[in-house]
């Protein structure tokens, strides 16, 4: 299966998200948090967290919209096949 460079970028940034949102990343947020506990008046780790989880809706909408395999149509015969 070969992939198209698009779908490399949106894998990619699925991948990121993934280990951004995880320890150890999320760990070293967290100790950042204990000195910096807001970031523009919200919770310094719920920021972080929200924008990994922003990005990774944007690349899942990105990719509904333009990897040909994930627009798969199926008609109501083949469901009941």
């Amino acid at each position: 299966m070969k992939l198209s460079a698009n779908e490399k970028v949106i894998y990619a940034v699925f991948l990121l998200v993934l280990i951004m949102v995880n320890p150890p990343v999320v760990n070293l947020v967290s100790d950042y948090a204990g000195t910096h506990p807001f970031i523009l008046g919200w919770p310094t780790l719920l920021v972080w967290l929200n924008a990994w989880y922003i990005a990774a809706i944007i690349a899942f909408l990105a990719g509904c919209l333009t990897i040909r395999s994930w627009k798969k149509d199926y008609s109501e015969e083949d469901t009941y096949e």
